[in-house]
C-alpha cells in the first residue's frame, strides 16, 4: 500500500513538473539585470537612425551627431573616439581629404590582420569605407582588438582614456602632438560635456 502510494505522489509529481514546464516562456521578453535598447541604431534607405536623429550615411555629421551614436557604438570609449575624430579629420565643416574621399573619419590603416568593415585600401594604407558608420564600427574593432593588446600586457583592462590612448600611442600615432592634440580635446571640447 505504501509502496502504491509512493508512486501515485511519484506520478503526481512528475504530471505537474510536466504541466509547470510546458507553461514556461522559454523566449523571455528580456535578459534580468541587463540594460534594454530603447533605440537600438536602424539603417535603412541610406540613413542611419538612431534615439532622435536621422543621419545620412554618404554625408559626414556633425561632432556632436558623431559623439551621440558613438555612445552607442564604442561604449565607455565613445569619448575617446570623438576626441581621435576631431584631431585626425577636424571640427564641423573643417573635415579632411580622408574623410571626405574615404569616409576615414579617425585616420584608420587598412589592417592586416584584424577584423575590418574597410572596402578596400586607399593613397598610404589609409582604409576606405562605404559610408562614414562602417568607418565609426571599425574603429570599435579596432578598440576591441587594442583592449585586448592591453589586457595580455597588464592583465587587467584599462580604466581611463588616459591610459587607453597612451596604450595606442606608438602604433596608432608616432607624433607626441596628436596625443597632447587628443588629451586637449578631452578635456577641452564642447562636445565632450554631452550636449547635443
Amino acid at each position: 500500500m505504501k509502496r502504491a502510494l509512493r508512486h501515485i505522489a511519484l506520478l503526481g509529481l512528475a504530471v505537474t513538473a510536466i504541466f509547470v514546464a510546458s507553461n514556461l516562456d522559454m523566449s523571455p521578453k528580456r535578459i534580468y539585470g541587463m540594460p534594454q535598447n530603447i533605440n537600438p541604431i536602424s539603417i535603412r534607405e541610406g540613413y542611419l537612425y538612431y534615439d532622435t536623429l536621422k543621419l545620412p550615411l554618404n554625408k559626414i555629421p556633425k561632432v556632436a551627431q558623431l559623439h551621440t551614436v558613438a555612445k552607442k557604438v564604442m561604449g565607455k570609449w565613445y569619448k575617446m573616439y570623438t576626441a581621435i575624430k576631431v584631431e585626425e579629420s577636424g571640427n564641423d565643416g573643417q573635415n579632411s581629404y580622408y574623410a571626405k574621399a574615404y569616409f576615414n573619419l579617425v585616420g584608420m590603416r587598412y589592417p592586416k590582420k584584424r577584423k575590418t568593415t574597410a572596402i578596400r585600401m586607399g593613397n598610404d594604407y589609409y582604409a576606405v569605407y562605404a559610408n562614414w558608420y562602417e568607418g565609426m564600427i571599425d574603429f570599435r574593432y579596432y578598440i576591441d582588438y587594442m583592449e585586448g593588446s592591453f589586457e595580455r600586457k597588464f592583465h587587467r583592462m584599462p580604466k581611463t582614456e588616459k591610459e587607453f590612448i597612451n596604450h595606442i600611442y606608438g602604433s596608432y600615432n608616432i607624433y607626441s602632438k596628436w596625443k597632447n592634440d587628443v588629451f586637449w580635446i578631452l578635456q577641452r571640447h564642447p562636445v565632450m560635456r554631452d550636449t547635443l
